[in-house]
């Protein structure tokens, strides 16, 4: 099958093309719309003045996790591995930290009463030479980082919008960023959520239409008996046969341990907080704990379609691929082409109009979301904090505008500059994050780290990450992971101690506010605490460490239970969702019930 068939098959028709286009114009419009409740000042623009809805909240968290470019990857491995794929989706499209954020992470986030992640740091270290280091060094690896994201946006989303519009993918790139761009500078987070709300419906709509196509195949049950039980096999497997398709086919012969490596940086992600630049900041949005809480349970729930709409896609990849030959030698050079071929093949027109538009809306949620956050840094962590501290709230808004713009266009421009991020992004997803976990974690749970152990331990992970890419650009992640993290573990370890601990007045208020659970014996032993509020945070510490992993097991079940819904596994079906409900019902008693009230409101002052 030669470029030009291909782009033949996936033409849009005019029918289409309106639905698609109807989409962009309702989400440029509800963007504007907010744009004067944006403009009151930066509170309101990046944190939408804490008085977002938490169910808005969650479903803007689901479309932005949903992203366009990491759903035709997963849908990859899926067609090409099976379920084997589930656990490759580890690495990210599983959202494991969610489980973490709902039972005790969220919480501490929201008490944090921040705007960013680098102010934390400020509330954590203190204001002098540690704290401030801390915070910069913060706010510029958050800005990389962001930039990284949109740059993985533009990309991805450039090369799927090329196979059915007839423009380059360069130019469909720039297309995105503009109609993305304009919402989210205009209304700051006000924007970003409730066009999000508005995308998650389309999502819905895209996932059901999918699902039920693939459930209702008349070749069901012959797909999967040709697949074969290595195909259906849930649990993951020691060793992997080569993936031809990837540029490095035998990177995870040892899968096993690339499982377990997947999930310990999961489980890490969440027990630091460190969940990428939009996350938290749904948690420093939130208007009470008890919402925080709220808004990750309806987050994980809502993800789930994710999986239906995968399974779906990776079925009619079968269906298609046991009916035409010649698309069957294309999926098996590259699955990655499963997405669009499915959409141009079996979905009718209208149906394929919406189902393009819904997986536009994944990209521009995910874009939206990042670009956001990521400008809070500049904002609020450079230029309000090191370069004009007394900037009025009107030049921070325009410094909000500037830096979202610069944000976008930078990454837009760098997209347009490189051939290939697959590389640059595995770099980023694995020994650069791994080398940031130990300071990320260490900040939360230890009394003595203060800011210079945090600066050094970031700057031992940087740099043997950059080591590793430079040097070891091939090394397998079970190696690359303890390496980077244990040397910035290290480093952050010997940086603590060699230098002064953070002053103890600022500590002991960190404790105060967050009441984190750890190392902090020492910290309450000389606050001197009352025997009620030990007792309290305390009973908080078992109830977190206990609903955890009920959590996390409701959190899989649930997507696993979806997948096999659509595969008509109904024996796997059965515990998988017997599983996640005595999950959700203990939960219900030892998380629901123990969610503290909304605060009274404070009602206005009489005339």
């Amino acid at each position: 099958m030669n470029e030009r068939s291909a782009k033949a098959l996936l033409d849009l028709s005019q029918l289409d093309l309106g639905i698609v286009g109807a989409y962009f114009i309702i989400v440029i419009f509800a963007g504007l719309y907010l744009s004067r409740r944006a403009s009151k000042g930066i509170s309101d623009y990046f944190l939408g003045g804490h008085s977002i809805p938490w169910w808005v909240m969650g479903a803007s968290g689901t479309a932005s996790n949903l992203d366009m470019t990491g759903t035709m990857v997963i849908v990859s491995f899926f067609y090409a591995t099976g379920l084997q794929g589930f656990w490759v989706a580890m690495r990210g499209g599983v959202g494991l930290p969610l489980g973490i954020l709902m039972t005790f992470m969220g919480a501490w986030l929201q008490r944090s009463n921040v705007m960013t992640t680098a102010e934390w740091m400020t509330l954590r270290f203190g204001e002098g030479g540690g704290g401030n280091a801390a915070r910069l060094l913060s706010a510029i690896s958050n800005l990389i980082v962001t930039v990284g994201f949109t740059v993985y946006f533009c990309k991805g989303t450039g090369k799927f919008l090329a196979i059915f519009l007839p423009f380059s993918p360069d130019t469909c790139a720039v297309l995105m960023v503009s109609v993305g761009l304009i919402y989210t500078m205009a209304s700051g987070l006000y924007g970003v959520v409730y066009t999000d709300l508005i995308q998650e419906v389309l999502l819905i709509i895209t996932a059901v239409l999918i699902s039920y196509k693939a459930f209702t195949l008349p070749d069901h049950a012959q797909l999967l008996a040709e697949a074969g039980d290595k195909w259906m096999a849930l649990a993951p497997q020691w060793k992997a046969e080569p993936m031809t398709w990837l540029k490095d086919p035998g990177i995870y012969h040892l899968f096993g341990l690339n499982v377990i490596f997947w999930v310990a940086r999961g489980v890490l992600e969440g027990a630091g907080g460190f969940t990428g630049g939009y996350m938290p900041q749904r948690y420093y949005a939130a208007g009470s704990e008890r919402q925080a809480g709220l808004l990750t349970a309806e987050w994980i729930i809502l993800l789930s379609l994710r999986w239906t709409m995968v399974i779906g896609l990776a079925l009619l990849g079968l269906h298609i691929a046991r009916g035409a030959p010649e698309l069957a030698r294309v999926l098996l050079a590259d699955p990655e082409k499963t997405l669009p071929i499915v959409l141009g093949k079996v979905m009718p027109s209208g149906f394929k109009g919406v189902a393009v538009a819904g997986l536009v809306a994944a990209a521009m949620s995910t874009f939206d979301s990042t670009i956001n956050a990521g400008a809070s840094y500049w904002v609020k962590d450079i230029y309000q904090r090191f370069i004009n501290p007394k900037a009025s709230d009107k030049r921070l808004v325009w410094q909000s505008y500037f830096a979202t713009a610069v944000t976008a266009i930078v990454a837009l421009v760098t997209a347009l500059a490189i051939e290939n991020i697959n590389e640059i992004w595995s770099w980023i997803t694995g020994p650069l994050s791994a080398g940031l976990f130990a300071p990320i974690v260490l900040r939360w749970y230890w009394w003595r780290f203060n800011g210079e152990g945090f600066a050094i331990a970031t700057a031992a992970g940087l740099l043997t990450a950059v080591m590793v890419k430079i040097f070891a650009p091939s090394l397998p992640l079970y190696i690359a992971f303890p390496l980077t993290s244990g040397l910035s573990l290290l480093g952050g370890v010997i940086g603590s101690y060699a230098t002064k601990p953070t002053p103890s007045g600022v500590v002991a208020e960190f404790y105060k506010q967050l009441r984190p659970f750890g190392l902090w014996g020492k910290v309450r032993q000389e606050l001197g605490l009352e025997h009620e509020t030990v007792s309290k945070a305390s009973g908080e510490a078992r109830r977190a460490l206990f609903n955890t992993p009920l959590a996390m097991g409701f959190h899989l079940a649930i997507f696993l239970a979806a997948i096999h819904i659509v595969l008509r596994q109904w024996a796997r079906v059965g515990w998988l969702t017997g599983g996640a409900l005595l999950a959700a019902a203990i939960l219900y008693v030892t998380w629901y019930k123990h969610l503290p009230p909304e605060p009274a409101k404070t009602p206005p002052p009489s005339a």
